[in-house]
């Protein structure tokens, strides 16, 4: 099965996935009955696919109303009780969390209503529901589309449903007021609030490009993650994370989410659903096969599916690297695909890279970890 691997935690999805296009369950991201080389037939897969990494969940929250005052004497003065306050419903940051997977299924959290007052004794308090959330997740107010708030860190918390007030007894009406003996004040209602949970993976290199382009065999040499990897397109269907640490260069986070195809932001292929994920990176290291037979076309194309889903995601830096360059086919053709990207490129950081022979890779790392402190550097500036 596949695992997310996120600071040296990691998560076990889903145990099986069904095809849209035929009746079997598969073991992990195994190919399915249908040929897995055919883009259409990866799309059919695609929605069962999201399923397997927990990065969403909507939930309906309801805070408790608050409980009735009673009416009692003591003698001839009021004395009647105070009901309870309800509870309230609030999301908390979790450092042992890293996906949403714990609320799949969990659609209603609802706090505990406050306790009528009994005679002359208040009643107790309704009990407050947390909810337990990872790092680095936003919430949205799905029926005004507004964010609620985000959680960065372990031990934030964010009350999203308040409790209803406790009903007044006519014992504290007659307190305040010393002129309605049977008086009581109504409690709050509850209220109801429908969520979206969104969680954002945090990295500072992202990896994309078109399947099969080794974006997965680069993160297995740079980092410890180990994501599956094989011979054949869309083999990463989840994201992976991993920490790249050098002697030469200061560690840094690498996200390799799954291949772009031309169509991506209609929703053609898999890596639409995570290519929000790789918003949040400071830099985009752009894998071009070694063996494409349009190397250039392949780098627009990709760029044209960046601007396409966001401005600022096409806008962000890159370093295009072309792999597969200890191959002896690749290294004949790499003179012409390079000088056939230099004129698509608006930049010079093109690099040619082996994550077998580890050709080039210490050079990339140590060019990547400088241009991030550049770019760290310049947003300082600017503040």
């Amino acid at each position: 099965s596949p695992v997310i691997f996120l600071t040296g935690l990691h998560v076990q999805p889903l145990p099986w996935y069904a095809c849209n296009s035929c009746t079997t369950r598969n073991n992990g991201p195994r190919r399915c009955a249908v040929s897995m080389s055919d883009a259409e037939e990866i799309e059919l897969c695609a929605s069962n696919t999201e399923r397997l990494f927990f990065d969403r969940a909507e939930l309906v929250a309801r805070s408790g109303a608050g409980g009735k005052g009673a009416i009692a004497f003591c003698g001839k003065r009021p004395a009647g009780g105070s009901g309870g306050a309800g509870g309230t419903v609030s999301l908390e940051c979790c450092s042992d969390l890293n996906t949403l997977g714990h609320l799949r299924g969990r659609f209603y959290v609802r706090a505990g209503r406050g306790n009528d007052a009994d005679a002359r004794a208040s009643g107790a308090d309704g009990t407050d529901s947390i909810v337990r959330l990872p790092p680095n997740c936003r919430v949205f107010d799905l029926d005004t589309n507004i964010l609620v708030g985000e959680l960065v860190r372990p031990g934030d918390r964010i009350v999203i449903a308040n409790g209803g007030a406790g009903g007044q007894g006519n014992g504290e009406v007659w307190r305040k007021t010393r002129s309605e003996a049977r008086g009581t004040v109504p409690p709050g209602g509850s209220e109801r609030r429908r969520l979206m949970l969104s969680m954002i993976l945090v990295a500072d290199v992202g990896l994309v490009g078109h399947p099969n382009a080794g974006k997965s065999t680069l993160l297995r040499a740079l980092t410890r993650a180990q994501p599956k990897v094989a011979n054949y397109p869309f083999t990463t269907l989840t994201p992976n994370l991993g920490v790249c640490e050098g002697d030469t260069s200061s560690p840094m986070v690498i996200l390799d989410i799954p291949g772009l195809l031309e169509g991506a932001h209609l929703g053609r292929g898999l890596g639409l659903e995570f290519l929000r994920h790789t918003e949040q990176c400071r830099l985009l290291l752009h894998l071009i096969d070694g063996e494409s037979r349009d190397a250039a076309g392949d780098f627009v194309a990709i760029n044209r599916e960046l601007t396409l889903f966001s401005g600022d995601l096409a806008r962000k830096p890159q370093v295009v690297v072309l792999s597969k360059a200890d191959l002896p086919h690749v290294a004949a053709r790499m003179p012409m695909m390079l000088d056939a990207l230099r004129k698509v490129v608006p930049h010079n950081r093109i690099i040619c890279i082996s994550s077998h022979s580890r050709l080039n890779l210490e050079m990339l790392q140590i060019r990547t970890s400088a241009l991030l402190a550049q770019l760290t550097s310049q947003k300082q500036n600017v503040q």
